[in-house]
């Protein structure tokens, strides 16, 4: 029984993938996400500014997910903005920068309306409000992974000195992983859930979100190492071999996004047709 289910759904997220146009759709996603990954390192650096933590703690995790020439232009560029940045105008940029990070985010609700069979229904003013307030939640937890990620180390000498036993160092120092994955597995479940005009209930968002997070884990490492070991930009694309790398890891990382919402969707979808159908039964028996 659980295999002709499993072909099931996998067979409607192939009709879906092709219906709703998935491979068009994360393209123009993005090029959303260009447009906004730079006003959002921005705005997250500015941040960072108020945090014991450097530009360079904050980027060189970066060079992990990302071919190394396209992480160094996005290096170099982010910190030649932020250094020639005006404290006076300080608040200015803050909210312009804001402004355009929160293109991404709605290029995002764009892709999982569609994903979820529905129409725009909400204002312009809080489909912005709800991109920006996003784009900040985001920004609060990429600077809470980037605490866990450098000074996780601190921590567990912390709880030790506390007066916790020298074991639970050793569990932190493997554990606080695990707890930056889950930070990203709710990262998506978040968008899944409030971005759509259509709410889903919170269990049905994880199972995209999950899916999201571990396919995009492993595709960015593993486009990193192929891109770094075999595929040459720079003989193909000369000094814009960095930017093409970043468009093509954009285009997968939206592409995964989207999926993980036509995942919701497939299940969401299959739940109230089997609804719909037991209803049906129960309506048949009344009437016999």
């Amino acid at each position: 029984m659980g295999k002709p289910k499993i072909l099931y759904y996998i067979k409607e997220l192939y009709l879906r993938y092709l219906e709703d146009e998935v491979p068009a759709l994360g393209a123009q996603m993005a090029y959303y996400f260009l447009l906004s990954v730079f006003p959002f390192l921005i705005f997250l650096m500015t941040i960072i500014r108020l945090s014991p933590l450097s530009s360079e703690d904050v980027l060189e995790p970066l060079s992990n997910v990302l071919p190394h020439e396209t992480y160094l232009i996005v290096k170099m560029n982010v910190e030649q903005v932020t250094e020639r940045r005006n404290l006076q105008l300080m608040s200015i940029g803050l909210a312009t920068t804001l402004w355009a990070a929160s293109n991404g985010v709605g290029g995002v609700i764009h892709a999982l309306n569609k994903a979820y069979d529905v129409r725009e229904k909400r204002p312009f003013w809080i489909v912005k409000g709800l991109s920006i307030l996003c784009t900040i939640a985001l920004s609060l937890t990429v600077l809470f992974y980037f605490i866990l990620l450098i000074f996780g180390r601190q921590i567990g000498d912390y709880m030790v000195t506390a007066g916790l036993p020298p074991s639970y160092r050793d569990t932190w120092e493997k554990s606080r992983y695990i707890v930056i994955i889950l930070m990203m597995v709710m990262v998506f479940a978040l968008l899944y859930h409030f971005t759509p005009c259509r709410r889903l209930k919170w269990r049905y968002a994880f199972p995209g979100a999950v899916f999201t997070t571990v396919v995009w884990l492993l595709t960015s490492l593993g486009f990193t190492w192929y891109v770094d070991r075999f595929w040459n930009l720079t003989l193909v694309y000369g000094s814009l071999g960095g930017i093409i790398a970043l468009l093509v890891w954009l285009y997968l990382s939206a592409t995964m996004i989207i999926m993980g919402g036509e995942i919701n969707a497939v299940l969401a979808f299959d739940r109230e047709k089997t609804r719909g159908d037991d209803i049906d039964c129960i309506k048949k028996k009344k009437q016999n």
